[in-house]
């Protein structure tokens, strides 16, 4: 087991109710299940840049449910690893397809006009720092057992989570971490009809968090394309809620136009004959598709830098 560093924060959050935590790079936030089945909700911002926050769409690139070993990554153009799955238990499923409910999905589907629903809670707990409801974006759903019927339609599950399931999230950067007990889970099967509190704890990082959150950095940081706000064309943050066209403004896209130069391969009688294969087997209409298609997803398999988003290939 890993050592974390002393206690600094240890708090319970009863329903419907969420924090806004700063947890310090090298720093663990703990997430601890005080009754059996409630969803947690979650949201992520970088301390030093609001703007910079958790991408569950990116996120989901791991797959549709993540686990221990697996990233929360930030928005691009940025693409940091903010936080890393430390522990997690298997009767912790994981959402990134659902998001958060609102007041008004309750509204219309049940005429319940002032329910407890998971956007207002992230927007009260963000307002401590001055965001706004705006400023609360799609959520890393724990402990909820959500998939798909046999026609491919959305369905939430009984909740498998156990009173005494933890998960733990290591800090790569400073964050601004804010768990909320999801307020949903009375009215459908998310916590299992029935609201129950969680245990939120940070601890201080420690010699052996230090040294995880350096070989994280290592592997997951330094490509030119995690851009910083020095190299943005519009850097000033809109005040105006109507939107205008900047006077003279000219879209500067990258490598366009695209031009295309075509090559000829030689193939043998037999090469020829496997493509013709190809083809029947759908990789393309043409010889040109085919060919095209089949060097492409080879070189995704066994060439692609896949483990970099944060599973292993």
């Amino acid at each position: 087991m890993i050592s974390y560093g002393e206690p600094k924060v240890d708090i319970v959050l009863q329903p419907v109710s969420g924090k806004a935590l700063p947890v310090y790079q090298g720093e663990v936030l703990r997430i601890t299940q005080l009754g059996d089945g409630q969803c947690v909700d979650f949201n992520c911002f970088n301390v030093h840049d609001y703007k910079e926050h958790m991408s569950v769409g990116h996120m989901r690139r791991q797959g549709f449910r993540i686990r221990k070993g697996d990233l929360i990554w930030s928005n691009p153009p940025r693409f940091n690893p903010m936080m890393a799955i430390m522990e997690m238990p298997q009767t912790c499923s994981t959402d990134l397809l659902a998001s958060r409910c609102h007041a008004g999905l309750f509204e219309v589907i049940f005429g319940l006009e002032n329910h407890p629903n998971c956007q207002d809670t992230f927007a009260e707990a963000i307002g401590e720092y001055g965001l706004t409801p705006d400023d609360v974006h799609d959520s890393f759903n724990m402990w909820m057992n959500s998939g798909w019927d046999d026609a491919g339609g959305y369905q939430i599950r009984k909740n498998t989570g156990l009173k005494g399931d933890y998960v733990d999230l290591l800090a790569l950067m400073d964050v601004l971490a804010v768990p909320i007990v999801c307020g949903s889970g009375d009215i459908i099967t998310v916590s299992n009809f029935c609201l129950k509190s969680i245990q939120v704890q940070v601890f201080h990082r420690s010699d052996e968090t230090e040294v995880i959150v350096q070989d994280y950095l290592r592997r997951y940081t330094g490509l030119k394309n995690q851009r910083t706000v020095d190299t943005f064309r519009i850097k000033d943050i809109r005040t105006e809620r109507e939107l205008s066209p900047i006077q003279g403004y000219e879209p500067h896209f990258v490598n366009y136009p695209i031009t295309l130069e075509e090559i000829e391969i030689e193939l043998s009688e037999e090469d020829y004959e496997q493509l013709q294969i190809l083809k029947e087997q759908g990789l393309g209409r043409s010889d040109e598709e085919a060919i095209r298609t089949a060097v492409m997803s080879w070189y995704y398999k066994n060439r692609a830098m896949k483990p970099w988003l944060g599973r292993k290939a």
